[in-house]
C-alpha cells in the first residue's frame, strides 16, 4: 500500500464524513425558526462526536493496516510497533492458567514451576521474534466509546507515535466530548446558537486533521522503523 493509496483513502473518509455532516446541517436549515433550528444543532453535535471518533478509529486503523502490509521484521521495527506486533504472544505469556504440558496433570497448581515454563518459551522464542513478521491486530486500536484526551494518547503511544504529538488540539477534543456528553446524557437540553455550533464544528474537523496529518507523517517518514528515514 503507497503513500498515494493511504492518503486518498484518508480523503475518501474525510469527505463522506463532512459530506453527511452538510447534508444535515441543510437539511435542518430548512423552513425553520431559528429556535428550532438551535434545537437540531444540538443534535448534530452527536454527529459531529460520532464522525469524530470514527474517523480516528479507521485512520489509525488504516495505519496499522499500511505497515502489515509492508511486511517488515520485528528485528526492522521501532519498540512500540513490535510491542504491538507481538500483543498476542505476551498475553499468552502472561497468562496465569497457561499450564505447561508436561507439567499440566503431575503439578497442575505449581504457580512458580508453570511461571518459569512461560519464561523457558519466551526464551526459546527470542530468536525467532526478530525474525517474525509484523502483524499488528486491528483491535490494538481501542476508542472505548469515549475517545477523550487520554484515550487517545493511549492509542497514539501503543502505535510508537508521540503521544503527546495532538497536545494542542486536546482542549477542542473536551469541549466536544463535554457537549456530547451533556446532550446524550440529557444534562444539557437547551439549543446550541449556530456561532457556537460552527466553532465545536471547526474544533472537530482540526482535530480529525490533526490526526491525518500525523499518520501521513508516520508513514511519509517510515517512523514505523528502527531507523526511520
Amino acid at each position: 500500500m503507497s503513500l498515494d493509496d493511504v492518503y486518498a483513502q484518508i480523503e475518501r473518509e474525510l469527505d463522506w464524513r463532512q459530506s453527511e455532516i452538510r447534508f444535515f446541517q441543510n437539511l435542518y436549515s430548512r423552513n425553520l425558526s431559528e429556535q428550532d433550528q438551535d434545537k437540531c444543532r444540538r443534535s448534530l453535535i452527536l454527529f459531529l462526536y460520532a464522525h469524530f471518533e470514527g474517523f480516528c478509529k479507521f485512520t489509525l486503523t488504516l495505519y496499522i493496516t499500511h505497515i502489515n502490509s509492508e511486511l517488515i521484521k520485528c528485528k526492522d521495527a521501532n519498540p512500540a510497533i513490535v510491542a504491538a506486533s507481538l500483543s498476542t504472544f505476551f498475553k499468552e505469556l502472561r497468562n496465569p492458567d497457561k499450564k505447561n504440558i508436561e507439567f499440566r496433570n503431575a503439578l497442575p497448581d505449581d504457580s512458580a514451576l508453570h511461571r518459569f515454563a512461560r519464561d523457558k518459551e519466551f526464551i526459546e522464542s527470542l530468536i525467532d521474534v526478530n525474525n517474525r513478521e509484523v502483524k499488528i491486530p486491528d483491535s490494538l486500536v481501542n476508542t472505548e466509546s469515549n475517545l477523550k484526551p487520554a484515550v487517545l494518547r493511549k492509542n497514539l503511544f501503543q502505535l510508537g507515535f508521540d503521544h503527546n504529538a495532538l497536545t494542542s488540539i486536546e482542549g477542542s477534543i473536551f469541549q466536544l466530548l463535554n457537549h456530547r456528553n451533556n446532550i446524550a446524557h440529557g444534562q444539557s437540553k437547551e439549543g446550541v446558537s449556530k456561532n457556537s455550533y460552527e466553532k465545536i464544528k471547526e474544533d472537530t474537523y482540526s482535530a480529525m486533521l490533526g490526526v491525518k496529518r500525523i499518520v501521513m507523517e508516520a508513514i511519509r517518514e517510515k517512523k514505523y522503523l528502527k531507523t526511520p528515514l
